[in-house]
């Protein structure tokens, strides 16, 4: 939602272009809203890793908001992808730091549940990469029972946006 005071713009997020992967949909649908009336290009909500992977391909990201555990399943093997492109995350999460994996906790965290205005500057503070030198491959998974029902979520979130 775009506060009185608050142009879209002015807060140094518009025309970044941000993976948003959530698998709680009310949170996805606010997040990308917020994002979005703030001038940000939002790829997403993926609700899933095979999700993301997919919508990532080859596109150029500044930065990437990311929920730890999707569906039962940790996001790390992403993070990972993420990284070697060079692609900043925030990780928004109910965890502790303790409670994440040793490899990513100097990762920049935000606690659920978002402070919205906290959130865009972490996206604010997102610098633009180098494209990296030769194409990752995007690691592709089977898609799951959950991949499809998430298609279909989104998919409706769509229709409903």
């Amino acid at each position: 939602m775009n506060l009185p005071g608050n142009d879209t713009g002015s807060d140094g997020i518009a025309g970044k272009c941000v993976l948003v992967v959530e698998d709680d949909h009310e949170l996805a649908r606010e997040v990308c809203a917020d994002l979005k009336s703030h001038g940000v290009h939002v790829l997403g909500p993926a609700p899933t890793i095979h999700y993301a992977n997919l919508i990532i391909g080859k596109r150029r990201l500044d930065g990437a908001i990311l929920d730890i555990k999707l569906f039962g399943k940790e996001a790390y093997g992403l993070v990972d992808i993420l990284m070697a492109r060079g692609i900043p995350i925030v990780f928004a999460t109910t965890r502790q730091k303790e409670g994440i994996d040793a490899r990513y906790r100097a990762i920049d965290t935000i606690d659920k549940p978002l402070d919205f205005a906290d959130l865009r500057r972490k996206v604010s503070a997102f610098r633009p990469q180098m494209p990296p030198p030769e194409p990752l491959p995007v690691v592709r998974s089977p898609e799951t029972t959950q991949d499809r029902w998430a298609r279909l979520m989104l998919a409706a979130m769509r229709d409903t946006a």
